[in-house]
């Protein structure tokens, strides 16, 4: 008995100190020792090309994930490192690989614009040596890109009337030809505009290749003083940005007020100094002239104008006669007689010498006389069927008869004379006359008609003072032309004539006699500041 427990004893004793448990036992026989997972990925890297935005190409290539360790693979994560890229992937065929196995996930480029894309597809996995695999991603987009430049801009203070135009760039910094299609610019001013510049870009649609570009200008013409705001927005075939913007600001400011003041007439006036010719060649004209004075008398009452006549020849400043006036008793005799002076005058015809005699200090029509009248339109009519002979250039006599007005477009002269350039049957052409009269902007007339009666009637329609007409004393901005009559604000029946600097009246908007017509509006500043 005792000799077994000490065999019991003796074995019990080595158990302890010889064995141990292990983990990795085969139980069986047939049980497989515990293991590691070990990941492969292929391929490494995927190059997907250039694929074309504006026909919507995308690419699909394949990752394989593979086992090769000799434990399950845990799949815990897969994704794109920058989930900004144009990447997708589909879902994995399974996240527990067994040792031995894989599964595979689909990877779709689809770019969205002209760019190089590259990232990583990450796999997070219980790979105790690679916790996180990669595939690098490469891909590029090919599509045009619109860039405006400046896409903001500030003009600044401008003064009211000045026209400041600010270049905008349309640039094309894509891959692609850009194709401009239209331009729209919103704002609630009407002091901004965009300027296609199609002298030089010609009409849309435009075609800019990578890296070109073309000028467009934004205008800014402030009409009042108050901010103003616009953007430009600019369509094309950009992919990512169809419709691109830039925005511009400014300020207008007034650089000064004008206020004219006009009292209207009660009649429109008009002073004519017939100068008629009285050489040997002048019996026919003279006839035809005092024949068709009717003509002439009745249309000066038809424009009811306060007028008067002085009669003058080519060799004498002197009146023949008292003036003559419209309320005379019978002013169409005294015309008559006054303007059949003789043909026994002298050959050497001076029109504009005698005018410029009879008009001169001391003249008979002279500054001062009871002929020349501040309130009306100076009218010289000279008829011969001769070349001026004076003895000074017609510019010095038109330069003298404008100074005897404040306004040039009081002084007219017209020529019943031989046609220009090459005279006509009974006369040569009116030298110095035909530059006189077309200084001035008075008519010229044929002297070799056989009917004077429309000469005449013409003659007596623009004799008189125009009383639809007052000239600025100063160049306005037009849009800021404010006109009143007698206190109401006309919005209508009158327009800005820039030419003459003058405000017009309609002919049924003419202000009555003894109106008051006020005219207040913008100066222009200096632009160039």
């Amino acid at each position: 008995m005792r000799t077994q427990f000490s065999l019991l004893l003796a074995i019990a004793a080595f158990g302890c100190s010889d064995y141990t448990v292990n983990t990795n036992s085969k139980v069986n026989g047939n049980d497989v020792e515990d293991g590691e997972p070990d990941i492969e990925v292929k391929p490494a890297k995927i190059d997907f090309g250039s694929l074309k935005v504006a026909d919507a190409e995308t690419a699909t290539e394949v990752v394989t994930i593979s086992n090769v360790g000799t434990a399950p693979l845990n799949l815990a994560n897969v994704y794109i490192e920058d989930d900004t890229m144009p990447y997708s992937i589909s879902n994995l065929g399974s996240v527990l690989v067994p040792e031995g196995g894989s599964t595979t996930v689909t990877i779709t480029f689809a770019p969205i614009t002209s760019a190089e894309y590259n990232t990583k597809l990450l796999i997070d996995s219980n790979d105790p040596d690679e916790a996180t695999s990669d595939v690098k991603l490469n891909g590029a987009g090919v599509a045009p890109v619109i860039d405006l430049s400046p896409d903001d801009y500030d003009f600044g203070t401008i003064y009211i009337g000045c026209d400041t135009p600010q270049p905008v760039t349309v640039a094309n910094t894509g891959t692609a030809d850009l194709i401009v299609s239209g331009f729209e610019y919103i704002t609630a001013s009407n002091d901004l505009a965009v300027d296609q510049n199609t002298a030089v870009n010609g009409a849309l649609p435009w075609t800019i290749a990578p890296g070109e570009a073309k000028e467009v200008f934004i205008d800014y013409a402030p009409l009042d003083d108050y901010p103003d705001e616009g953007t430009v927005v600019v369509s094309s075939n950009d992919p990512q940005q169809p419709e691109a913007q830039a925005h511009q600001t400014g300020t207008g400011e007034l650089y000064g007020k004008n206020l004219d003041v006009y009292e209207q007439a009660l009649r429109s006036a008009a002073d004519l100094l017939f100068v008629v010719d009285n050489s040997g060649s002048m019996s026919e004209e003279q006839t035809n002239l005092t024949s068709n004075v009717e003509s002439f008398i009745t249309t000066m009452v038809e424009v009811d104008a306060d007028w008067q006549i002085g009669v003058i020849t080519t060799d004498s400043p002197s009146f023949r006669g008292d003036i003559i006036h419209y309320d005379d008793a019978d002013p169409e005799s005294e015309f008559v007689t006054q303007a059949t002076p003789g043909t026994g005058g002298s050959g050497d015809e001076q029109g504009n010498e005698m005018a410029y005699q009879s008009l001169s200090p001391g003249g008979d029509a002279g500054p001062g006389s009871d002929f020349l009248r501040d309130e009306a339109r100076l009218n010289i009519v000279v008829i011969s069927d001769e070349t001026d002979s004076s003895r000074s250039p017609w510019v010095d006599y038109v330069n003298y008869f404008w100074s005897l007005k404040p306004d040039t477009d009081m002084v007219v002269e017209h020529a019943i004379a031989g046609d220009w350039p090459s005279g006509c049957a009974t006369a040569v052409a009116g030298t110095g006359y035909y530059e006189s009269v077309s200084a001035t902007g008075g008519l010229y007339l044929s002297i070799c008609a056989t009917d004077w009666s429309s000469h005449l009637s013409s003659i007596a329609e623009v004799a008189a003072t125009d009383l639809s007409s007052f000239e600025l004393t100063d160049f306005p901005v037009p849009s800021t032309i404010v006109v009143t009559v007698d206190g109401v604000v006309q919005t209508s029946g009158w327009t800005y004539d820039s030419a003459d600097n003058a405000v017009n009246f309609d002919d049924d908007h003419i202000p009555a006699g003894g109106s008051t017509i006020e005219v207040e509006y913008a100066l222009y500043g200096d632009c160039s500041e």
